[in-house]
Protein backbone atom coordinates (compact mmCIF):
# COMPACT_ATOMS: atom_id res chain seq x y z
CA UNK A 1 0.00 0.00 0.00
CA UNK A 2 1.32 3.44 -0.93
CA UNK A 3 2.38 5.62 1.99
CA UNK A 4 0.00 8.47 2.84
CA UNK A 5 1.12 11.94 1.81
CA UNK A 6 1.65 14.48 4.56
CA UNK A 7 -1.11 17.04 4.97
CA UNK A 8 1.42 19.88 4.60
CA UNK A 9 2.40 18.59 1.14
CA UNK A 10 -1.25 18.31 0.12
CA UNK A 11 -1.94 21.85 1.38
CA UNK A 12 0.86 23.18 -0.82
CA UNK A 13 -0.59 21.43 -3.90
CA UNK A 14 -4.04 22.74 -3.03
CA UNK A 15 -2.77 26.31 -2.67
CA UNK A 16 -1.00 26.09 -6.04
CA UNK A 17 -4.12 24.75 -7.77
CA UNK A 18 -6.39 27.43 -6.27
CA UNK A 19 -3.92 30.20 -7.11
CA UNK A 20 -3.71 29.02 -10.72
CA UNK A 21 -7.50 28.91 -11.10
CA UNK A 22 -7.92 32.41 -9.63
CA UNK A 23 -5.07 33.84 -11.73
CA UNK A 24 -6.50 32.52 -15.01
CA UNK A 25 -10.07 33.48 -14.07
CA UNK A 26 -9.00 37.09 -13.49
CA UNK A 27 -6.95 37.22 -16.72
CA UNK A 28 -9.18 38.25 -19.63
CA UNK A 29 -6.35 37.55 -22.09
CA UNK A 30 -5.59 34.02 -20.87
CA UNK A 31 -4.37 31.67 -23.60
CA UNK A 32 -6.03 28.36 -24.48
CA UNK A 33 -3.11 26.59 -22.80
CA UNK A 34 -3.63 28.61 -19.60
CA UNK A 35 -7.36 27.84 -19.61
CA UNK A 36 -6.65 24.12 -20.10
CA UNK A 37 -4.21 24.13 -17.16
CA UNK A 38 -6.76 26.03 -15.07
CA UNK A 39 -9.51 23.52 -15.90
CA UNK A 40 -7.22 20.63 -14.92
CA UNK A 41 -6.35 22.39 -11.65
CA UNK A 42 -10.04 23.09 -10.97
CA UNK A 43 -10.87 19.42 -11.53
CA UNK A 44 -8.11 18.38 -9.11
CA UNK A 45 -9.28 20.59 -6.21
CA UNK A 46 -12.11 18.32 -4.93
CA UNK A 47 -9.75 15.31 -4.89
CA UNK A 48 -7.04 17.31 -3.10
CA UNK A 49 -9.55 18.60 -0.54
CA UNK A 50 -10.78 15.06 0.13
CA UNK A 51 -7.20 13.79 0.39
CA UNK A 52 -6.32 16.65 2.77
CA UNK A 53 -9.31 15.96 5.03
CA UNK A 54 -8.38 12.27 5.15
CA UNK A 55 -4.71 13.05 5.87
CA UNK A 56 -5.54 15.52 8.66
CA UNK A 57 -7.91 13.03 10.28
CA UNK A 58 -5.29 10.28 10.06
CA UNK A 59 -2.56 12.51 11.52
CA UNK A 60 -4.93 13.53 14.30
CA UNK A 61 -5.48 9.93 15.29
CA UNK A 62 -1.76 9.18 15.13
CA UNK A 63 -1.03 12.21 17.32
CA UNK A 64 -3.61 11.10 19.88
CA UNK A 65 -2.07 7.65 19.93
CA UNK A 66 1.43 9.10 20.33
CA UNK A 67 0.31 11.39 23.14
CA UNK A 68 -1.36 8.49 24.93
CA UNK A 69 1.77 6.34 24.67
CA UNK A 70 3.98 9.11 26.05
CA UNK A 71 1.58 10.27 28.76
CA UNK A 72 3.19 10.56 32.20
CA UNK A 73 1.82 11.21 35.65
CA UNK A 74 2.38 14.94 35.16
CA UNK A 75 -0.49 14.99 32.66
CA UNK A 76 -3.83 15.63 34.30
CA UNK A 77 -6.78 13.52 33.18
CA UNK A 78 -8.97 15.33 30.73
CA UNK A 79 -6.19 17.62 29.46
CA UNK A 80 -7.85 19.36 26.50
CA UNK A 81 -4.81 21.16 25.11
CA UNK A 82 -4.85 20.68 21.32
CA UNK A 83 -2.06 18.81 19.61
CA UNK A 84 -0.03 20.52 16.89
CA UNK A 85 -2.00 18.76 14.15
CA UNK A 86 -5.31 19.68 15.80
CA UNK A 87 -4.23 23.32 16.14
CA UNK A 88 -3.20 23.48 12.45
CA UNK A 89 -6.42 21.81 11.43
CA UNK A 90 -8.49 24.42 13.28
CA UNK A 91 -6.50 27.28 11.78
CA UNK A 92 -6.55 25.91 8.22
CA UNK A 93 -9.26 27.05 5.74
CA UNK A 94 -12.47 25.05 5.81
CA UNK A 95 -12.33 22.07 3.49
CA UNK A 96 -15.57 21.35 1.70
CA UNK A 97 -15.67 17.75 0.56
CA UNK A 98 -19.40 17.59 -0.06
CA UNK A 99 -20.31 15.75 -3.23
CA UNK A 100 -23.58 17.69 -3.44
CA UNK A 101 -23.03 20.90 -5.46
CA UNK A 102 -26.33 22.32 -4.16
CA UNK A 103 -25.31 22.20 -0.49
CA UNK A 104 -24.29 25.86 -0.60
CA UNK A 105 -27.92 26.81 -1.40
CA UNK A 106 -29.14 25.11 1.79
CA UNK A 107 -26.30 26.25 4.06
CA UNK A 108 -25.88 29.45 6.02
CA UNK A 109 -23.11 31.34 4.23
CA UNK A 110 -23.05 34.40 6.51
CA UNK A 111 -19.71 33.26 7.97
CA UNK A 112 -18.10 33.19 4.52
CA UNK A 113 -16.03 36.03 3.16
CA UNK A 114 -16.89 37.58 -0.20
CA UNK A 115 -14.17 35.76 -2.13
CA UNK A 116 -14.96 32.42 -0.48
CA UNK A 117 -18.63 32.48 -1.46
CA UNK A 118 -17.71 33.61 -4.99
CA UNK A 119 -15.40 30.60 -5.37
CA UNK A 120 -17.86 28.22 -3.72
CA UNK A 121 -20.73 29.17 -6.04
CA UNK A 122 -18.52 29.02 -9.13
CA UNK A 123 -17.22 25.56 -8.19
CA UNK A 124 -20.76 24.37 -7.41
CA UNK A 125 -22.08 25.57 -10.78
CA UNK A 126 -19.32 23.77 -12.66
CA UNK A 127 -19.80 20.60 -10.63
CA UNK A 128 -23.58 20.68 -11.16
CA UNK A 129 -23.17 21.03 -14.92
CA UNK A 130 -20.91 17.95 -15.02
CA UNK A 131 -23.93 15.75 -14.25
CA UNK A 132 -25.66 16.66 -17.54
CA UNK A 133 -24.92 15.35 -20.99
CA UNK A 134 -24.14 18.34 -23.18
CA UNK A 135 -25.27 18.48 -26.82
CA UNK A 136 -22.91 17.69 -29.68
CA UNK A 137 -20.48 20.49 -30.57
CA UNK A 138 -20.91 22.11 -27.16
CA UNK A 139 -18.22 24.80 -26.86
CA UNK A 140 -17.72 25.15 -23.06
CA UNK A 141 -19.59 28.46 -23.16
CA UNK A 142 -21.16 27.86 -19.72
CA UNK A 143 -17.77 27.49 -18.01
CA UNK A 144 -16.56 30.70 -19.64
CA UNK A 145 -19.64 32.65 -18.55
CA UNK A 146 -19.45 31.36 -14.97
CA UNK A 147 -15.82 32.51 -14.73
CA UNK A 148 -16.62 35.86 -16.35
CA UNK A 149 -19.55 36.74 -14.08
CA UNK A 150 -18.74 34.81 -10.91
CA UNK A 151 -18.44 38.04 -8.89
CA UNK A 152 -22.15 38.64 -9.49
CA UNK A 153 -23.17 36.44 -6.56
CA UNK A 154 -26.95 36.74 -7.04
CA UNK A 155 -26.64 35.76 -10.71
CA UNK A 156 -24.33 32.84 -9.93
CA UNK A 157 -26.66 31.62 -7.17
CA UNK A 158 -29.64 31.81 -9.55
CA UNK A 159 -27.75 29.75 -12.16
CA UNK A 160 -27.13 27.06 -9.56
CA UNK A 161 -30.69 27.08 -8.21
CA UNK A 162 -32.07 26.54 -11.72
CA UNK A 163 -30.07 23.33 -12.08
CA UNK A 164 -31.43 21.53 -9.01
CA UNK A 165 -33.49 18.38 -9.61
CA UNK A 166 -36.48 20.03 -7.91
CA UNK A 167 -36.34 22.99 -10.30
CA UNK A 168 -36.08 20.72 -13.34
CA UNK A 169 -39.12 18.67 -12.37
CA UNK A 170 -41.08 21.82 -11.45
CA UNK A 171 -40.21 23.53 -14.74
CA UNK A 172 -41.38 20.56 -16.79
CA UNK A 173 -44.70 20.50 -14.92
CA UNK A 174 -45.11 24.28 -15.20
CA UNK A 175 -44.63 24.34 -18.97
CA UNK A 176 -46.98 21.41 -19.60
CA UNK A 177 -49.95 22.74 -17.64
CA UNK A 178 -49.44 20.57 -14.54
CA UNK A 179 -48.78 23.33 -12.00
CA UNK A 180 -51.53 21.94 -9.75
CA UNK A 181 -49.35 18.86 -9.21
CA UNK A 182 -46.33 20.78 -7.95
CA UNK A 183 -45.11 19.64 -4.55
CA UNK A 184 -44.28 22.23 -1.88
CA UNK A 185 -40.57 21.68 -2.55
CA UNK A 186 -41.08 22.16 -6.30
CA UNK A 187 -43.11 25.35 -5.73
CA UNK A 188 -40.27 26.79 -3.67
CA UNK A 189 -37.73 25.73 -6.30
CA UNK A 190 -39.58 27.19 -9.30
CA UNK A 191 -39.99 30.54 -7.52
CA UNK A 192 -36.29 31.35 -8.02
CA UNK A 193 -36.77 31.18 -11.79
CA UNK A 194 -39.79 33.40 -12.24
CA UNK A 195 -38.94 36.57 -14.16
CA UNK A 196 -40.66 39.95 -13.89
CA UNK A 197 -43.12 39.07 -16.67
CA UNK A 198 -44.30 35.90 -14.94
CA UNK A 199 -42.53 33.46 -17.28
CA UNK A 200 -40.29 30.68 -16.00
CA UNK A 201 -36.58 31.02 -16.67
CA UNK A 202 -35.23 28.03 -18.60
CA UNK A 203 -33.17 25.54 -16.54
CA UNK A 204 -29.50 26.46 -16.69
CA UNK A 205 -28.31 23.45 -18.69
CA UNK A 206 -31.01 24.07 -21.34
CA UNK A 207 -30.76 27.87 -21.68
CA UNK A 208 -29.66 28.57 -25.29
CA UNK A 209 -27.82 31.76 -24.23
CA UNK A 210 -25.64 29.75 -21.87
CA UNK A 211 -25.27 26.53 -23.84
CA UNK A 212 -24.18 27.65 -27.31
CA UNK A 213 -23.42 24.94 -29.86
CA UNK A 214 -22.23 24.90 -33.45
CA UNK A 215 -24.95 22.56 -34.69
CA UNK A 216 -28.21 23.37 -36.43
CA UNK A 217 -28.75 26.79 -37.97
CA UNK A 218 -25.62 28.91 -38.25
CA UNK A 219 -25.09 32.43 -36.96
CA UNK A 220 -21.94 33.15 -38.96
CA UNK A 221 -21.48 36.69 -37.62
CA UNK A 222 -21.57 35.41 -34.02
CA UNK A 223 -18.77 32.95 -34.78
CA UNK A 224 -16.57 35.80 -36.04
CA UNK A 225 -17.42 38.63 -33.67
CA UNK A 226 -16.65 39.66 -30.11
CA UNK A 227 -19.36 38.59 -27.66
CA UNK A 228 -20.01 40.42 -24.39
CA UNK A 229 -22.56 39.55 -21.71
CA UNK A 230 -24.77 41.44 -19.25
CA UNK A 231 -26.28 40.18 -16.00
CA UNK A 232 -28.83 41.68 -13.65
CA UNK A 233 -31.09 44.50 -14.82
CA UNK A 234 -28.70 46.10 -17.33
CA UNK A 235 -30.31 46.67 -20.72
CA UNK A 236 -27.39 48.15 -22.64
CA UNK A 237 -23.66 47.53 -22.94
CA UNK A 238 -21.36 50.52 -22.42
CA UNK A 239 -17.92 50.77 -23.99
CA UNK A 240 -15.52 53.35 -25.37
CA UNK A 241 -13.69 53.86 -28.66
CA UNK A 242 -10.66 55.88 -29.65
CA UNK A 243 -8.62 56.47 -32.78
CA UNK A 244 -5.47 56.04 -30.69
CA UNK A 245 -2.65 58.35 -29.69
CA UNK A 246 -0.26 59.97 -32.18
CA UNK A 247 3.43 60.13 -31.24
CA UNK A 248 5.80 62.82 -32.52
CA UNK A 249 9.53 63.50 -32.99
CA UNK A 250 10.58 66.24 -30.56
CA UNK A 251 13.91 68.00 -30.13
CA UNK A 252 15.84 67.83 -26.87
CA UNK A 253 14.41 69.95 -24.02
CA UNK A 254 11.34 70.98 -26.01
CA UNK A 255 7.82 70.72 -24.68
CA UNK A 256 6.08 67.58 -25.86
CA UNK A 257 2.70 67.89 -27.52
CA UNK A 258 -0.42 66.63 -25.79
CA UNK A 259 -1.22 63.42 -27.67
CA UNK A 260 -4.10 62.27 -25.48
CA UNK A 261 -6.63 60.68 -27.87
CA UNK A 262 -10.31 61.61 -27.77
CA UNK A 263 -12.49 58.98 -26.11
CA UNK A 264 -15.98 58.38 -27.47
CA UNK A 265 -18.61 56.42 -25.50
CA UNK A 266 -20.31 53.45 -27.15
CA UNK A 267 -23.68 52.04 -26.14
CA UNK A 268 -25.26 48.90 -27.55
CA UNK A 269 -28.85 48.28 -26.40
CA UNK A 270 -30.44 44.86 -26.14
CA UNK A 271 -33.76 44.28 -27.90
CA UNK A 272 -36.61 41.97 -26.89
CA UNK A 273 -37.46 38.98 -29.05
CA UNK A 274 -40.33 36.52 -28.75
CA UNK A 275 -41.38 33.18 -30.17
CA UNK A 276 -44.71 31.34 -29.90
CA UNK A 277 -45.34 27.66 -30.65
CA UNK A 278 -48.86 26.19 -30.61
CA UNK A 279 -49.95 22.60 -30.09
CA UNK A 280 -53.30 20.87 -29.80
CA UNK A 281 -54.44 19.24 -26.57
CA UNK A 282 -54.30 15.92 -28.45
CA UNK A 283 -50.59 16.50 -29.08
CA UNK A 284 -50.00 16.57 -25.33
CA UNK A 285 -51.67 13.18 -25.07
CA UNK A 286 -50.02 11.55 -28.09
CA UNK A 287 -46.44 12.88 -28.29
CA UNK A 288 -44.23 11.65 -25.44
CA UNK A 289 -41.27 13.96 -26.24
CA UNK A 290 -43.35 17.06 -26.91
CA UNK A 291 -41.58 19.25 -24.34
CA UNK A 292 -38.11 18.37 -25.65
CA UNK A 293 -39.22 18.89 -29.26
CA UNK A 294 -40.62 22.34 -28.43
CA UNK A 295 -37.42 23.36 -26.66
CA UNK A 296 -35.46 22.38 -29.77
CA UNK A 297 -37.79 24.39 -32.00
CA UNK A 298 -37.58 27.45 -29.75
CA UNK A 299 -33.79 27.33 -29.75
CA UNK A 300 -33.67 26.92 -33.53
CA UNK A 301 -35.99 29.91 -34.02
CA UNK A 302 -33.77 32.01 -31.79
CA UNK A 303 -30.59 31.15 -33.70
CA UNK A 304 -32.17 31.95 -37.07
CA UNK A 305 -33.63 35.23 -35.82
CA UNK A 306 -30.32 36.39 -34.37
CA UNK A 307 -28.37 35.23 -37.43
CA UNK A 308 -30.45 37.49 -39.68
CA UNK A 309 -30.33 40.44 -37.26
CA UNK A 310 -26.55 40.28 -36.81
CA UNK A 311 -26.25 40.49 -40.58
CA UNK A 312 -28.86 43.09 -41.62
CA UNK A 313 -30.82 44.13 -38.47
CA UNK A 314 -32.07 47.74 -38.58
CA UNK A 315 -30.64 48.84 -35.20
CA UNK A 316 -33.90 50.51 -34.10
CA UNK A 317 -36.34 47.67 -33.44
CA UNK A 318 -33.75 44.88 -33.67
CA UNK A 319 -29.98 44.51 -33.16
CA UNK A 320 -27.89 46.44 -35.70
CA UNK A 321 -26.38 44.14 -38.34
CA UNK A 322 -22.87 44.46 -39.74
CA UNK A 323 -24.10 45.41 -43.23
CA UNK A 324 -26.52 47.98 -41.79
CA UNK A 325 -23.87 49.58 -39.57
CA UNK A 326 -21.35 49.97 -42.39
CA UNK A 327 -23.94 51.15 -44.92
CA UNK A 328 -24.49 54.19 -42.68
CA UNK A 329 -20.82 55.23 -42.89
CA UNK A 330 -19.68 56.55 -46.31
CA UNK A 331 -16.04 56.44 -45.15
CA UNK A 332 -15.97 52.64 -45.38
CA UNK A 333 -17.96 52.14 -48.60
CA UNK A 334 -16.27 51.08 -51.84
CA UNK A 335 -18.10 50.75 -55.18
CA UNK A 336 -17.55 48.32 -58.05
CA UNK A 337 -15.74 49.84 -61.03
CA UNK A 338 -18.47 48.59 -63.35
CA UNK A 339 -22.08 48.05 -62.30
CA UNK A 340 -23.03 44.41 -61.54
CA UNK A 341 -19.58 43.16 -62.55
CA UNK A 342 -16.88 41.87 -60.23
CA UNK A 343 -13.23 42.32 -61.15
CA UNK A 344 -10.07 41.26 -59.40
CA UNK A 345 -9.14 44.91 -59.04
CA UNK A 346 -12.35 45.53 -57.08
CA UNK A 347 -11.48 42.80 -54.58
CA UNK A 348 -7.87 43.94 -54.31
CA UNK A 349 -9.06 47.50 -53.70
CA UNK A 350 -11.21 46.33 -50.79
CA UNK A 351 -8.45 44.15 -49.31
CA UNK A 352 -5.88 46.95 -49.54
CA UNK A 353 -8.15 49.65 -48.12
CA UNK A 354 -7.76 48.62 -44.46
CA UNK A 355 -4.03 49.27 -44.29
CA UNK A 356 -1.60 47.78 -41.78
CA UNK A 357 -3.66 48.39 -38.67
CA UNK A 358 -6.69 46.23 -39.42
CA UNK A 359 -5.52 43.80 -42.13
CA UNK A 360 -4.01 41.14 -39.87
CA UNK A 361 -6.84 38.79 -38.96
CA UNK A 362 -9.29 40.32 -41.47
CA UNK A 363 -11.89 38.07 -43.15
CA UNK A 364 -14.45 38.18 -45.96
CA UNK A 365 -18.21 37.79 -45.35
CA UNK A 366 -20.72 37.33 -48.16
CA UNK A 367 -23.67 35.35 -49.52
CA UNK A 368 -22.68 32.14 -51.41
CA UNK A 369 -24.22 33.59 -54.57
CA UNK A 370 -21.75 36.49 -54.42
CA UNK A 371 -18.87 34.06 -54.15
CA UNK A 372 -20.15 32.24 -57.23
CA UNK A 373 -20.06 35.51 -59.18
CA UNK A 374 -16.56 36.22 -57.92
CA UNK A 375 -15.47 32.71 -58.90
CA UNK A 376 -16.09 33.44 -62.56
CA UNK A 377 -14.73 37.02 -62.50
CA UNK A 378 -16.98 37.81 -65.44
CA UNK A 379 -18.51 35.83 -68.29
CA UNK A 380 -16.01 36.44 -71.08
CA UNK A 381 -14.41 33.42 -72.76
CA UNK A 382 -11.10 32.69 -71.09
CA UNK A 383 -12.03 34.38 -67.79
CA UNK A 384 -10.20 33.10 -64.71
CA UNK A 385 -12.00 30.96 -62.15
CA UNK A 386 -11.01 30.48 -58.50
CA UNK A 387 -12.10 26.80 -58.63
CA UNK A 388 -13.50 24.39 -61.19
CA UNK A 389 -17.13 23.30 -61.07
CA UNK A 390 -16.31 19.99 -59.38
CA UNK A 391 -15.08 21.77 -56.25
CA UNK A 392 -16.83 23.75 -53.55
CA UNK A 393 -16.29 27.54 -53.64
CA UNK A 394 -12.90 28.75 -52.48
CA UNK A 395 -12.18 29.16 -48.76
CA UNK A 396 -9.79 32.07 -49.41
CA UNK A 397 -9.64 35.21 -51.51
CA UNK A 398 -6.35 37.06 -51.90
CA UNK A 399 -5.01 35.09 -48.93
CA UNK A 400 -7.82 35.96 -46.50
CA UNK A 401 -10.48 33.53 -45.14
CA UNK A 402 -13.95 33.57 -46.74
CA UNK A 403 -17.14 33.16 -44.67
CA UNK A 404 -20.40 32.36 -46.44
CA UNK A 405 -23.89 32.93 -45.06
CA UNK A 406 -27.32 32.67 -46.65
CA UNK A 407 -28.51 35.50 -44.38
CA UNK A 408 -26.12 37.98 -46.05
CA UNK A 409 -27.50 40.32 -48.78
CA UNK A 410 -28.05 38.69 -52.18
CA UNK A 411 -29.46 41.52 -54.34
CA UNK A 412 -27.32 42.29 -57.39
CA UNK A 413 -29.04 44.62 -59.84
CA UNK A 414 -28.27 47.72 -61.90
CA UNK A 415 -30.96 50.10 -60.66
CA UNK A 416 -29.99 50.40 -56.99
CA UNK A 417 -26.79 50.53 -54.94
CA UNK A 418 -26.69 47.09 -53.29
CA UNK A 419 -24.45 45.89 -50.45
CA UNK A 420 -22.38 42.95 -51.71
CA UNK A 421 -19.78 41.87 -49.14
CA UNK A 422 -17.85 42.92 -46.03
CA UNK A 423 -14.11 42.65 -45.42
CA UNK A 424 -12.55 43.47 -42.07
CA UNK A 425 -11.52 42.59 -38.54
CA UNK A 426 -14.69 41.24 -36.93
CA UNK A 427 -13.51 41.65 -33.34
CA UNK A 428 -14.73 45.23 -33.86
CA UNK A 429 -18.32 44.01 -34.18
CA UNK A 430 -19.84 43.33 -30.76
CA UNK A 431 -22.75 41.02 -29.90
CA UNK A 432 -24.43 41.54 -26.51
CA UNK A 433 -26.10 38.62 -24.71
CA UNK A 434 -27.94 38.38 -21.38
CA UNK A 435 -27.02 34.84 -20.28
CA UNK A 436 -29.59 33.02 -18.21
CA UNK A 437 -32.44 35.40 -19.03
CA UNK A 438 -34.41 33.25 -21.49
CA UNK A 439 -37.91 32.64 -20.14
CA UNK A 440 -40.74 30.38 -21.27
CA UNK A 441 -44.41 30.80 -20.38
CA UNK A 442 -47.07 28.14 -20.86
CA UNK A 443 -50.46 29.28 -22.12
CA UNK A 444 -53.00 26.57 -21.21
CA UNK A 445 -55.73 27.75 -23.60
CA UNK A 446 -55.75 29.90 -26.73
CA UNK A 447 -58.97 31.58 -27.78
CA UNK A 448 -60.35 31.53 -31.29
CA UNK A 449 -60.86 34.95 -32.87
CA UNK A 450 -64.36 34.05 -34.12
CA UNK A 451 -66.19 34.05 -30.79
CA UNK A 452 -63.31 34.40 -28.32
CA UNK A 453 -63.81 30.84 -27.09
CA UNK A 454 -61.15 28.13 -26.54
CA UNK A 455 -60.52 25.87 -29.55
CA UNK A 456 -58.27 23.17 -28.06
CA UNK A 457 -54.91 24.84 -28.61
CA UNK A 458 -52.14 25.44 -26.08
CA UNK A 459 -48.89 27.34 -26.58
CA UNK A 460 -45.38 28.08 -25.36
CA UNK A 461 -44.20 31.69 -25.36
CA UNK A 462 -40.44 32.37 -25.23
CA UNK A 463 -38.79 35.71 -24.47
CA UNK A 464 -35.11 36.67 -24.73
CA UNK A 465 -32.96 39.77 -25.40
CA UNK A 466 -29.95 40.47 -27.63
CA UNK A 467 -28.04 43.39 -29.16
CA UNK A 468 -25.24 44.00 -31.66
CA UNK A 469 -23.41 46.81 -33.48
CA UNK A 470 -20.09 47.83 -34.96
CA UNK A 471 -17.87 49.63 -32.44
CA UNK A 472 -15.28 50.68 -35.02
CA UNK A 473 -16.46 51.02 -38.64
CA UNK A 474 -12.95 51.87 -39.85
CA UNK A 475 -11.88 48.27 -39.20
CA UNK A 476 -14.16 47.19 -42.09
CA UNK A 477 -14.83 47.90 -45.75
CA UNK A 478 -18.22 47.43 -47.43
CA UNK A 479 -18.20 46.65 -51.17
CA UNK A 480 -21.28 47.96 -52.97
CA UNK A 481 -22.70 47.64 -56.46
CA UNK A 482 -22.52 50.63 -58.80
CA UNK A 483 -25.87 51.58 -60.28
CA UNK A 484 -26.05 52.00 -64.05
CA UNK A 485 -29.48 53.59 -63.97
Amino acid sequence: MARRRKSTDIEKDLEVARALVVEVADNEDASDEDITRSDEALDSIPDLEAELADAVEYEDRVEVARAASERTGATEPGDQRPTEVQRRRREAPNVNISADPFEVLRSNTSHMGEQEIVRTLADANLKAMDSYEMPDNYTDSFQKLIRRHKKDVSWSRNMLARNTPDYLSAFEKAVTGKELFLSDVERAAIAVGTNTAGGYLVPTHLDPTLILTNSGAKDVVRSLSRTVTLTGGANRWNGVSTAGSTASWDAELTEVSDDTPPIAPIQIPVFSAKSLIQASIESFEDISSLTQDVQMLLQDSRIRLEAAAHMTGNGTTAPCGIFTALDANTNVEISLTTGSTFTRADLAGVANALGDRWTDGAQWLMHPAMLERIAALGTALGANYSTDMTQKPTDQLLGFPVNRSFTAPNVFQTTTIDNLLVFGLFSNFVIVDKPGSTSVEFIPHLFNTSNNLPDGRRAWYMHFRNGSDSVNDLAFRLLQDKTTA
